[in-house]
């Protein structure tokens, strides 16, 4: 049974946050926590020790913050998945912490059943952010030089794809609004990726709002 299990490492300074993951995921059946971390220190050496499915990495830890930690993880595993969780919203700490490759960013108020969808969505190269670190991402994305162009090669469903990435959709919710299978909308996204010559779904929203592909404060809702 445990080999079926997705492995949770949590890394955070609070004795009780730690408490409240330990009991979280003790009433799991997809998740085992396999390791707790009161800081970032030793952070490689313990991944390249325990290689979990996934790392809840706290930000605000003494010594070694949450995104270094995450930057020295992907440098070394560029495929690490980790969320950074976190009680900070702003913009600086949400753009910090993608930057340095985190796999998606949660506030720590998100709810039990939340938490288990966003993990899912990272381990399978999805991006979960809470609604607010979002809003925190598109804003400092406009607020930086865009340069816009036509040349970035994007064919028509590629735009629509990207269009649905920055409303925040699972690749599920996307195959169902592009009329694709879940395996199709994985193949857009890799040649999205290659096209704009990024690696991840954020940098794709991010270099898309750049370059003027999407506008992300025209954006209709889901269903129009």
């Amino acid at each position: 049974m445990g080999d079926s299990l997705s492995r949770v490492l949590v890394v955070d300074d609070d004795a009780e946050v730690r408490e409240a993951y330990r009991s979280f995921f003790e009433a799991q059946d997809a998740f085992e926590l396999i390791g707790e971390e009161a800081d970032a220190v030793h952070i490689v050496a313990v991944y390249e020790q325990q290689r979990p499915d996934v790392v809840l990495m706290d930000l605000q830890m003494p010594r070694v913050s949450g995104v270094e930690a995450i930057r020295e993880l992907h440098a070394r595993w560029p495929k690490a998945c980790i969320v950074a969780m976190t009680t900070f919203g702003t913009r600086d700490y949400v753009v910090a912490a993608l930057k340095a490759g985190a796999s998606g960013y949660l506030l720590k108020d998100v709810g039990g059943a939340a938490l288990l969808a966003a993990l899912h969505q990272a381990m399978q190269g999805e991006m979960p952010l809470s609604s607010a670190v979002r809003r925190a991402l598109v804003a400092s994305v406009l607020d930086s030089e865009v340069v816009k162009t036509r040349e970035h090669k994007l064919a028509p469903r590629e735009v629509e794809l990207v269009g649905w990435l920055a409303r925040g959709l699972s690749n599920q919710q996307i195959a169902q609004q592009m009329n694709l299978s879940e395996g199709s909308v994985k193949q857009y996204v890799v040649r999205v990726s290659e096209k704009l010559s990024v690696s991840s779904r954020t940098q794709i929203i991010v270099r898309a709002i750049q370059m003027g592909i999407v506008d992300p404060t025209a954006l209709p809702p889901v269903g129009q």
